[in-house]
């Protein structure tokens, strides 16, 4: 509007609404009210007042009833309709459809003054072309001129049409609702927690045994659940009433009829709705009865747990892969076996990933089964697996059988039955078969296989062939024994043989007579003869063994035989005394070695005792001489007793370590339990110097305890560890690691130990200068040495005090190394002695 117009305006309608716009820039020059300046006070004060408003007004003034409205009123017009044709219009040409209807009441207000009010009424209206039906709630009031007398009809009023229908359809919905439940067979329920009042429909009351009432408190119903199941649900309930929940509420639980005692499984699902307050005020839902479903889904709990436990039992292994990415869905206890892997290794997991040593050999089965969607089988199929960490060959009769859906390969089923041993005991029995023909045929003695009660001639090797028979192979194979031998006919032999098929008795004979003719002529023996049964696979007698031997020559040697004999004994005589002779002389080398031993123990020990003496004279007098002639003596005599001092310091550790050897005997003390952690720590004491010259690093984990002599252990870990100090690489911190673990069987095994004794591996491991591998064994012996005396101090006694320490332990040690990459001396000791 230009501020030319903005001047005319009234001051009554200057508050920038749409209404008082319309209304300014209407022409009312021809209108019965005149302009707007010339309006009643009653009327301008009014529409002022129904123009600042929010809520929906309507005026109506003077006996014409001239239309007036504000904005909040004006969408209730709609689009298409009388908005803004009725500004100021009266009410028989702007409301033609409501004189029937609506203008009576206006005039009995207009009349009396006597206000109405009326709450979703339909009063049917023209708008948006068309007559449409609204609801509305509104009050009629009575308003007073200039004069104080009635002059026009305010009505104040807000549409309900949409909450109407709503009403309506809920209603509707309600009724449907009533109706799909009635029809389902589902009770229903309706709780007020604020209450505690509780609405449920008929068929709930039955179910739960309850008094045919509106109302009744919720833990009438609740007492109907069993026992087992109440406190469950109580809680399941006190769970949806808050709000955390989000209200859901789905629970499956067993009631019973208090009259009837009927037991139900229902299974109950509803809502809780929640104020501004976040605090429940309804709780709603269904109950439906599922105890025949409840007994068909139990049926097929238990068939699926009996097919579970078939599956999870049967000595076959079952596994179902998915055959989208070949991951593992089910897995039974045998395939695990046969994978050698637990359920949590191989449940979900791609399957290559779990035996990636199968993929090759199994991806181009999956691919024909997913391409014809048929079944793959394999007997005796082979399969690479790795078990207990070595990939070895498996036999196994398999089929994969492609699960359909849709037509579609979704998932594999694989069924396995190893056949690993079968097929290398069948490979055994094969390769037994080869090796007993090899042996047959290479036997330097005579030896054949007949068949059946013809006794034919299956297999013959050449000593049979050539010193007895007489024969070429390819004229008796597959012949029968008197169809190669007819004179044998009325020998024994062949009534033995058949005794043999018969009874499965084996015959054996020494020197016995035989004789054979064919057309070349007779020739006679005497034989050594075992006829053995051979047996099929169902232990039935099929064929026998001959084996035989030509002892012509001992029977024809026999009376020299028999001659030789008494000078034999008379030899054996002789022997038997030079034999006593021998042991006399073994016994008394025996306790000589024993003499010796003592001897050279006593000598040790007496060498270690008394030679220390004239060392601490020599030293002792040798310090003297440097003391008294130090300025007398020459530089090179200086350095002559330097060398002597030296000597004399190696030769007294020499003797120690030969004493500390001799020592080092069981029979010395006595054993005790030792605790290793105590033994470490007095060792590291004693060697502190050492370890705080070198800066050397020891670490050691928890050591057990053990039977033991303490000191020899002190002996072991001192030599050990000082080892290890001294023989550290130039310029590098020396680092010691002490471990102790349970020895392995295959240790005890292999080092001949006990097998039912306890034994600890104990470790000692350096970053040292460590020793050729050639060295390896020959550390441990007495005066053996790997680096010389000028780089490295010592006797080369260290090492053999701690293998017989060890050995008075009934234990073993070993060492290994890499030379330049430190060592590492391993001992297996007993937890307790025997």
């Amino acid at each position: 509007m230009s501020s030319q117009k903005q001047k005319h305006i009234p001051k009554f309608l200057q508050n920038g609404s749409e209404m008082a716009q319309l209304i300014a820039e209407k022409d009312w020059k021809e209108h019965a009210l005149g302009e707007p300046e010339n309006w009643p006070m009653a009327l301008k004060l009014t529409l002022n007042t129904m123009l600042n408003t929010a809520f929906p007004k309507f005026l109506l003034w003077g006996k014409e009833y001239y239309n007036f409205y504000n904005d909040a009123y004006r969408p209730s017009l709609g689009i298409d309709g009388k908005h803004p044709l009725i500004i100021g219009k009266g009410f028989d040409e702007a409301w033609p459809e409501l004189k029937e209807s609506m203008k009576p009441e206006v005039d009995l207000v207009f009349s009396t003054g006597k206000p109405t009010w009326h709450e979703n009424q339909l009063v049917p209206i023209y708008r948006n072309g068309q007559i449409e039906e609204v609801f509305w709630t509104f009050s009629y009031s009575a308003i007073l001129g200039d004069t104080m007398e009635i002059s026009g009809v305010l009505v104040t009023c807000i549409e309900t049409t949409d909450a109407v229908k709503n009403v309506k359809r809920l209603e509707e919905s309600e009724d449907e609702l009533k109706f799909a439940i009635d029809a389902t067979d589902l009770g229903t329920w309706d709780y007020n927690p604020l209450t505690d009042q509780l609405k449920t429909n008929h068929r709930l009351k039955e179910w739960f045994g309850l008094p045919i009432k509106d109302d009744i408190e919720l833990d009438q119903a609740t007492n109907a659940i069993i026992a087992k199941d109440r406190e469950r649900v109580n809680k399941t309930i006190q769970n949806a009433l808050t709000w955390e929940s989000g209200g859901k509420y789905d629970v499956t639980y067993t009631i019973q009829n208090k009259e009837t005692r009927q037991k139900r499984i229902v299974r109950a699902l509803g809502r809780a709705w929640f104020n501004e307050n976040r605090i429940a005020y309804r709780f709603n839902g269904t109950l439906q009865d599922i105890t025949e479903q409840q007994k068909v889904v139990n049926h097929l709990k238990l068939n699926e747990e009996r097919f579970r436990r078939l599956v999870k039992e049967v000595p076959v292994g079952i596994a179902i892969i998915s055959a989208e990415d070949y991951s593992i869905k089910v897995v039974n206890d045998m395939a695990l076996m046969i994978w050698q892997k637990t359920l949590d290794e191989a449940l979900n997991m791609p399957l290559f990933d779990v035996l990636t040593e199968i993929k090759d050999g199994i991806s181009p089965i999956f691919e024909s089964i997913l391409r014809s969607k048929k079944a793959k089988k394999g007997m005796e199929y082979p399969f690479v697996l790795e078990r207990n960490g070595v990939k070895e060959t498996g036999y196994f009769n398999f089929i994969f059988k492609p699960i359909l859906e849709n037509n579609k390969v979704i998932e594999i089923m694989l069924v396995a039955f190893e056949m690993t041993e079968t097929v290398k005991a069948k490979f055994k029995l094969e390769e037994s078969e080869r090796q007993f023909k090899n042996f047959v045929m290479q036997s330097p003695i005579a030896m054949g296989v007949l068949r059946g009660k013809a006794m034919k001639i299956e297999m013959a090797n050449n000593s049979l062939l050539n010193q007895f028979w007489r024969k070429k192979k390819e004229e008796v194979l597959g012949k029968g024994l008197l169809e190669i031998f007819p004179n044998l006919s009325d020998s024994k032999y062949p009534e033995i043989i058949q005794s043999i098929i018969n009874t499965g008795i084996p015959v054996s004979e020494k020197e016995s007579y035989a004789s054979l003719q064919d057309e070349n002529g007779i020739w006679e023996f005497y034989v050594d003869y075992i006829y053995a049964p051979l047996r099929d696979v169902d232990g039935n007698v099929s064929g026998v063994m001959v084996t035989s031997t030509d002892v012509t020559d001992r029977v024809k040697a026999r009376e020299k035989l028999e001659q030789f004999s008494k000078d034999l004994e008379k030899q054996v005589a002789l022997r038997t005394k030079q034999l006593k002779v021998a042991n006399n002389k073994l016994q008394v080398s025996i306790q000589s070695l024993e003499n010796r031993n003592e001897e050279l123990e006593a000598f040790a020990y007496v060498s270690s005792h008394d030679l220390q003496e004239p060392l601490r004279k020599i030293q002792m007098f040798i310090s003297r001489i440097l003391e008294r002639e130090q300025d007398t003596l020459t530089d090179k005599g200086k350095t002559y007793f330097d060398k002597i001092t030296d000597s004399a310091t190696r030769m007294r550790i020499l003797i120690d370590d030969l004493l500390t050897f001799s020592r080092s005997n069981k029979k010395d003390a006595e054993f005790e339990e030792t605790d290793l952690n105590l033994i470490v720590k007095e060792v590291k004491e004693h060697l502190s110097d050492s370890i705080e010259n070198s800066k050397a690093q020891i670490t050691c984990t928890a050591l057990p305890t053990i039977t033991a002599i303490p000191f020899q252990l002190h002996q072991v870990f001192t030599n050990l560890i000082g080892n290890a100090i001294k023989f550290s690489k130039k310029n590098t911190i020396p680092r010691i690691h002490i471990t102790a673990e349970v020895a392995t069987g295959r240790e005890i095994k292999f080092h001949k130990l006990q097998k039912n004794t306890l034994f600890y591996k104990i470790t000692i491991s350096d970053n040292g200068i460590g020793f050729p591998k050639e060295m390896q064994y020959k550390i441990f012996e007495v005066f053996q040495r790997v680096h010389s005396q000028q780089d490295y101090k010592g006797t080369g006694i260290g090492l053999a005090i701690v293998k017989k320490i060890v050995l008075n332990h009934d234990g073993v040690i070993v060492a290994e190394s890499t030379e330049g990459e430190g060592t590492t001396i391993s001992m297996l000791m007993p937890k307790n002695r025997l």
